[in-house]
């Protein structure tokens, strides 16, 4: 599948007006677009800002084909969809959302009293530092400072230059931090109203999201510059952090009309997704066909059994020898016959009901448990902050205790989750204690170097549905997540080449001069991003 529209840094104008009329309230159905973007009103253009934060079809099909297996998180059995399928509507999302920001920042500055917007302009700061720090982890140095103008300033606004992905992030924590801030609970502040699809309005939500996302990001560039994001930690730690049981995404269940329709596509269109050894060693004690040597909850809420009812893995970096298959366990005919998977189907594939439900499971963005793994490392690591081994543990145990939470409550309140449905919403003692005293995860006290590379697999563990962070975690930590060294050279020709997304092709001939000051004219994807090790 190809991506028809694609945009520039500044080209945004055309887009932005139909993303305003195509985002009513509560993410209803596509309607009259407006004359122009100044058109729609505030808690129009803010609403179609939240709109924009569903994975796009192209993102879902290159994660299913390739950042599942560069990151190891599951491995594909044949081709897929093309690696560039992504760029143009990644980059034209995100863009085209930035044009909107921009828009409502000018209104924002013209009101009588800023300080009474001091809420909304904090939620945007919010919503835009979660998109620009997941696109620039995508494709390194992007137009930021200068980029989304083209609605307000015409001409002079379509030729945006390229910032330093060090400059963004930088940009990003003084944003957060002042969103943190200036969050207020005063009734003396604007609001849109319904129009607050995300939260509901509940500022102080929106403050823990802001903090914690404010520590993700710092602790992401904490070793490139470990100076502003120390400081940023530090000053983090001391301010609320998201709970458990508050996993930030984009909740269906929360937001009236919401359903992810891509999902379903990217998984039944061309996906060819399996179970990779990889996670099978973290969440099993051996290969038994019968599951047995399960201990982790997580394998049957990620996976299901092949087509014979056997658990399969495949290797995660296979030898020519290694049989490879063509079932079809995400044909949508699965959806009333569930045990037809197809006779050629003989790994364990993804679990279906990722692709079915596509209006009660969310699509996540920040977890409590993830929380939990961030605060673990800078404790193990004294990131900010003096190491305290102790902590660091506690943190660890409580993001595992989060984790397998959040992911049986997810089976279990999901009406369309019927095979295999736990028959609790959360884990019971005995789930936990088979994780936590399971000697892969006892945490090593005894050396703070192995508990770290603990920390970073249950943290890829529990971003299983957020490949495109695992595969930020596996740059920035210089692959130090779990990684199966059998048959390296299969995995270093096929996956572990790709560091970037190359720009859309449009910025070459809309956008020339300003992207081969940033490409030197060759934009390749084996490029490393700033925060690669």
């Amino acid at each position: 599948m190809k991506n028809k529209i694609t945009i520039t840094g500044g080209l945004i104008a055309i887009i932005a007006i139909l993303m305003l009329g195509s985002c009513k309230k509560n993410f209803e159905s596509i309607n009259t677009p407006p004359e122009g973007a100044t058109d729609a009103s505030t808690p129009q253009v803010f609403n179609a800002i939240i709109s924009s934060l569903p994975v796009t079809g192209g993102e879902y099909s290159v994660c299913n084909s390739w950042i599942y297996p560069i990151t190891q998180q599951g491995i594909v059995v044949s081709g897929g969809y093309p690696y560039d399928n992504a760029r143009a509507a990644v980059w034209s999302n995100y863009y085209t959302t930035l044009g909107n920001y921009r828009l409502l920042q000018s209104r924002i500055s013209a009101a009588a009293d800023t300080t009474t917007m001091n809420n909304m302009s904090a939620m945007l700061k919010t919503i835009m530092a979660y998109k620009a720090f997941k696109t620039t982890n995508y494709y390194g140095d992007m137009p930021y400072f200068s980029g989304g103008y083209a609605p307000l300033n015409g001409a002079s606004g379509y030729k945006a230059t390229y910032d330093k992905q060090a400059d963004i992030y930088a940009a990003l924590l003084t944003d957060l931090q002042w969103a943190v801030e200036h969050f207020s609970t005063d009734p003396g502040q604007y609001s849109v109203g319904s129009y607050e699809t995300f939260f509901q309005n509940d500022v102080s939500l929106w403050t823990r999201f802001a903090n914690s996302l404010r520590l993700y990001i710092a602790v992401t560039m904490y070793d490139k510059n470990s100076d502003l994001a120390g400081k940023q930690i530090a000053d983090a730690l001391g301010k609320p952090l998201l709970a458990d049981g508050e996993d930030i995404g984009l909740w269906p269940t929360k937001i009236s009309g919401l359903e992810f329709q891509w999902r379903q596509w990217a998984f039944s269109a061309n996906c060819y997704l399996r179970m990779g050894s990889t996670m099978w060693s973290q969440l099993s004690s051996n290969d038994n066909a019968d599951g047995s040597g399960i201990f982790d909850l997580r394998a049957k809420v990620f996976f299901e059994p092949n087509n014979v009812g056997a658990w399969a893995p495949y290797p995660q970096n296979p030898s020519t020898s290694v049989q490879t298959e063509g079932g079809a366990p995400y044909s949508t005919d699965r959806f009333t016959d569930w045990a037809n998977k197809g006779i050629a189907c003989i790994y364990s594939p993804f679990n279906l009901y990722w692709e079915q439900d596509t209006k009660y499971v969310p699509e996540l963005m920040l977890t409590a448990a993830q929380v939990h793994f961030i605060k673990a490392e800078v404790y193990n690591r004294g990131l900010g902050i003096s190491a305290n081994a102790a902590t660091a543990q506690s943190e660890y145990n409580a993001g595992i205790i989060a984790s397998l939470n959040m992911w049986k409550g997810f089976a279990f309140n999901s009406p369309v989750w019927t095979v295999g449905k736990p028959a609790a919403a959360t884990a019971t003692t005995a789930e936990v204690n088979a994780v936590l005293n399971n000697p892969l995860n006892v945490y090593d006290v005894g050396s703070a170097g192995n508990a770290l590379k603990q920390i970073y697999a249950q943290l890829w563990i529990d971003q299983f549905r957020q490949p495109w962070d695992a595969w930020t975690l596996l740059r920035r930590t210089g692959g130090l997540t779990p990684m199966s060294a059998d048959n390296a050279q299969y995995y270093t020709n096929n996956f572990s080449k790709f560091s970037r997304f190359v720009y859309p092709e449009d910025e070459q001939s809309n956008n020339y001069d300003n992207w081969k000051a940033a490409t030197g004219g060759t934009d390749v994807n084996t490029t490393k991003i700033w925060i690669a090790k």
